[in-house]
């Protein structure tokens, strides 16, 4: 392969320079010459195409292979395409980049990401996540966990036939992460960056006035007395309920019985959000001769979330190396990673807090009068916390995770055409939280202090053997043959212990050994192995015939001995059109046609799940009364005194013939570029059955305790389309000189639909287990009941069905079975959150040393719940807690055209049950980059300097109220960043 790319390389050196020459004496040239240069230079533009297809080498498992003759469905991603945004997780860089992957993120700071291949997956089912393999390392947890600084490539394998050969873990697909190797002269990088993030939320909470007013109204309009409906406010007011007028609203000096704390008007979502900034710092060296090469580096990421106090910062270093010996025969090298994360617990807590901003009245301050103690409910106010209080309470309550993440390999080549390869990878995570709450008092809240110590690691360790050889028959016939096997051991333990009663409530002389009460300690531990075999052959024909087979055999500890083992084959074949003789269109660059069939399967549940569990409860504390213990400890003695021997409970049902859940995959695809590769993409058509299903069943209460189990129960089928153009070109402007632009899009659409689950997890969907059930259906259908806007008049009550609670102004329940009343009957699946297609188009320009870049993502259907109408729309849901600034306008006779229900402090209509009222379209369009970027002359510094912004525009479609459906309700909220950035090259 080398010696043809160096002959393709010398002959488009010779071509170049032949065309040069023509070109200086084209004038003498005669007319004939000149077709024959022309004809030069069209074979030297293919020759050129050709070679660049030929260095094009992507990782696809265990091995690489040309991306011309990939087979299957395998996409590798353009990594140039985002080198100025974020190192936090590349997979958030990518969302809407990659056809048939749909990335779901928020604005925690801590970067997680949720990837789905090919649509929704088992839903709520099972495990929907994909394997990500890191230089031949697998991990589960996610790329959040490295810098993406360090990636040289990233391999998105989607078909059954592609991902195969990690058999037993692909069924969710397989994300091939492969780190840069050092290469070329020494040189030293740096980049930097810092930004700016921020989000104004449009939910307007009322202020303490507008709640007072609010209330009034709804007291007006159930025509009982406002002044006995809350102890927070008196009214002056007419009385006259038929003309009701409010004249003034009176405030209590305090709103407790203790007289701590004085009617405030405070803005929570103002005090709990902020204008927040991040530093991004990444230092690497690189290096390579002929017999070895280095690649190094350190990266330093801060970054700091929009919800005050939330935080999170990233150390990771780098070495990959290599060196080759016995003249080329033997390489051997490692990859190495170490990785130090540190965040705060505001990061989990930002959801809760953002829900407490509105949820909780503005008439509370943020602390008592006298400064000291912490403002919270009273008499009229629902029992939420102080949001600012757990800011501060939790600010420095932080985690610390380490990770080690690395391989070392030997190659050895005995012939020119066999390579032997053994590789040992490790992958350790600890994890370290120290958490102390203390004691504190918030109105009527009261809780005592409270320290608990968590250390959790895990560790997973790969070695991995694998044969590679290549045979060239007759110059026409080339085979590629890969054997190997693999062993994956995964061990981990638990570790927790809690402790109250401290004497000091400064924790930095809080630790548990000073608890004086409520110790208690708990932990376990978990193991498993994975041994496997697999063989791949690859068969190429005059480069137009492509076929590829590969077969994997896993045995998982997971299972019972009768089902431990798995077979999961896959077949794939190509066919390059465009090679054949009879092919003549010369606008065609390539045509190929693409077909695989195969199969994977999943094995990611608890180890347990084959054995009966019993543990030991040695009390256990009811919410609703004093009298209840289900704990298993007696006292057998009836001494009244000492110790109790606890007995055991049952906590679930083993299932000794679980077997493997088993992925089916067909894909039809072509791949196409025409016009010298100025246009290009493809197209794939995928369908996707999952069987044997690993779930949890959820048995009725009647089946006894501990009658949960893990089956194999039920059959899922995803189908879709993935459709990638790109278009590339360059323009002249006069007086400017030349512009090349590239303008990519992708979209992909999924449909979900479950064939088939058992009894004992079918009812769990909702439905009524006999006609209207999750069958047939999307796994993401949502049951409940379907309004019909608002009913507008006495007269539109009295003709509809009976309807319990009706009164004008308040939602309409559709009468779907048609028997005149409303009722648990008449509840449907109305709808499902999966998209109808998810897609992006990205568009750069270049001009000289100047770059732009602008890149749109969307969603187009699937729906949202927009959880925030509980409390925007309603004063009867909540009664204690705040309300948002659409009460202002909700329904009355005089103001029919509002879609929000008349003010009531009574839930006759129970209004709080699950209907479409509260799902919306979720549907929306983002600008997700605009960046420009300069890059300096080399001769005065090799640098680039850029000027980015994410998600500076969301659109959304008419009667969406959620601000923005990709992190609607009380989630993180993904904010607007503005990004400045320089690297520089030495």
């Amino acid at each position: 392969m080398k010696k043809q790319t160096f002959a393709l390389s010398a002959l488009c050196c010779a071509l170049q320079s032949a065309g040069l020459a023509a070109q200086v004496q084209q004038d003498a040239v005669p007319d004939e010459l000149v077709v024959q240069q022309q004809d030069t230079e069209a074979q030297q533009r293919a020759l050129e195409k050709k070679e660049k297809e030929i260095e094009t080498i992507v990782v696809v498992g265990y091995s690489s292979t040309r991306q011309e003759d990939i087979t299957g469905a395998a996409i590798d991603v353009k990594i140039a395409d985002v080198k100025d945004l974020s190192s936090a997780n590349i997979m958030q860089n990518l969302q809407g980049r990659v056809p048939g992957v749909q990335i779901l993120t928020n604005g925690n700071p801590n970067s997680t990401a949720q990837v789905k291949i090919r649509g929704q997956g088992l839903g709520p089912l099972g495990y929907n996540d994909p394997l990500y393999v890191v230089d031949g390392v697998p991990m589960n947890s996610g790329l959040h966990e490295i810098n993406s600084n360090d990636i040289e490539s990233l391999v998105v394998l989607r078909d059954a036939a592609s991902a195969s050969i990690y058999g037993a873990r692909a069924a969710n697909g397989v994300i091939i992460i492969t780190t840069k190797k050092g290469s070329g002269d020494s040189k030293f990088e740096v980049k930097l960056n810092t930004s700016t993030e921020d989000f104004e939320y449009d939910l307007n909470p009322l202020n303490t006035r507008q709640r007072a007013e609010v209330v009034w109204r709804a007291a007006v309009n159930d025509r009982a007395n406002p002044n006995n409906v809350s102890p927070l406010y008196q009214y002056d007011w007419n009385g006259d309920y038929d003309n009701p007028q409010l004249n003034n609203v009176i405030l209590n000096t305090y709103i407790d019985s203790a007289q701590t704390m004085r009617p405030a008007d405070t803005d929570w979502f103002d005090e709990v959000t902020r204008r927040s900034t991040s530093k991004d710092l990444n230092l690497s060296y690189s290096s390579a001769s002929d017999t070895s090469a280095v690649y190094a580096s350190f990266g330093y990421l801060d970054r700091n979330g929009v919800v005050k106090s939330s935080e999170f910062t990233r150390i990771s270093g780098r070495v990959n190396s290599h060196v080759e010996l016995f003249d080329g025969k033997v390489r051997v090298g490692e990859n190495l990673t170490l990785t130090d994360q540190k965040q705060n617990l505001v990061n989990d807590l930002a959801g809760g807090i953002l829900g407490l901003a509105i949820e909780q009245q503005s008439i509370i301050p943020i602390r008592t009068e006298d400064g000291t103690g912490w403002g919270g409910p009273t008499a009229g106010i629902t029992d939420r916390d102080n949001p600012v209080r757990l800011l501060e309470m939790n600010k420095d309550n932080t985690n610390r995770f380490n990770k080690v993440l690395g391989n070392v390999y030997v190659e050895y080549l005995p012939l020119d055409d066999l390579t032997l390869r053994t590789n040992y990878g490790l992958s350790y995570g600890n994890f370290k939280f120290r958490n102390f709450t203390k004691a504190f008092q918030a109105g009527s809240l009261n809780f005592n202090d409270r320290l608990t110590v968590t250390d959790d690691w895990n560790k997973t360790t790969v070695w991995s053997n694998t044969a590679e050889y290549k045979y060239l028959l007759n110059y026409d016939h080339m085979f590629t043959l890969l054997v190997g096997n693999e062993t994956v051991e995964f061990e981990s333990e638990f570790f927790s212990a809690s402790g109250s009663g401290f004497a000091s409530q400064d924790r930095d002389y809080a630790f548990l050994e000073q608890a004086t009460s409520g110790i208690t300690a708990n932990g376990f531990a978990d193991a498993w192995t994975l041994k496997s075999y697999f063989t791949k052959l690859d068969y190429d024909y005059d480069r137009k015939y492509l076929a590829s087979f590969t077969l994997r055999r896993d045995g998982s500890s997971r299972f019972g001995q009768n089902n431990q083992w798995g077979n999961f084959p896959a077949a794939s074949v190509g066919w390059r059109v465009s090679d054949e003789d009879f092919f003549k269109f010369d606008a065609m660059n390539q045509l190929k046609f693409r077909a695989s069939w195969g199969q994977n399967g999943n094995q990611e549940i608890n180890t347990r799940a084959t054995s009966s569990i019993f543990q030991s409860r040695y009390a256990t504390q009811s919410l609703f009364t004093n009298e209840q213990d289900e704990g298993t400890a007696y006292d057998l003695a009836g001494s009244d005194q000492g110790n109790l021997p606890s007995g055991f409970a049952k906590v679930s049902s083993g299932n000794p013939d679980l077997k493997w859940e088993t992925s089916t995959q067909l894909n039809l695809g072509v791949d196409f570029d025409f016009f010298d590769s100025a246009l290009y993409g493809s197209f794939d058509w995928f369908r996707k059955r999952t069987e044997d299903i690993l779930t949890t069943t959820q048995p009725l209460a009647t089946e006894g305790e501990g009658a949960q189990m893990i089956v194999n129960g039920g059959t899922i089928e995803n189908t879709g389309i993935e459709l990638m153009l790109g278009y590339t070109d360059e323009f002249t402007v006069a007086s400017l000189g030349n512009f090349t632009f590239d303008i990519t899009g992708n979209i992909s659409t999924a449909k979900n639909k479950v064939i088939a689950l058992p009894d004992s997890v079918v009812n769990s969907f909702g439905g009524n287990g006999r006609d209207k059930t999750i069958l047939g259906k999307s796994v993401n259908s949502v049951f409940g009941y379907v309004t019909d806007g608002l009913f507008q008049s006495a007269e539109e009550v009295a003709a509809h069905a009976r309807q319990p609670g009706a009164a004008p102004g308040r939602i309409r329940y559709v009468d779907l079975n048609g028997d005149g009343v409303i009722n648990d009957q008449d509840q449907d699946f109305f709808t499902n959150t999966d998209p109808d297609f998810i897609y992006g188009l990205n568009f750069t320009l270049t001009y000289g040393r100047w770059d732009f870049n602008m890149f749109w993502q969307g969603v187009k259907g699937g729906s949202v719940r927009n959880s925030w109408r509980l409390f925007t729309d309603f004063t009867s849901l909540n009664i204690g807690s705040n309300y948002g600034d659409r009460t202002l306008n909700a329904w009355t006779p005089d103001n029919t055209g509002s879609n929000v229900p008349a003010l009531t402090l009574l839930d006759n209509n129970n209004e709080a049950r699950e209907s479409s009222f509260y799902w919306e379209d979720g549907s929306y369009l983002k600008l997700r980059n605009l960046s420009i970027a300069y890059n300096i002359d080399p001769a005065i510094i090799d640098a680039r300097v850029y000027l980015s912004a994410q998600n500076l525009l969301t659109i959304t479609p008419s009667g969406t109220l959620s601000q923005d459906p990709e992190a609607p309700n009380s989630v993180f909220p993904i904010p607007r960043t503005v990004t400045l950035g320089l690297s520089m090259t030495f």
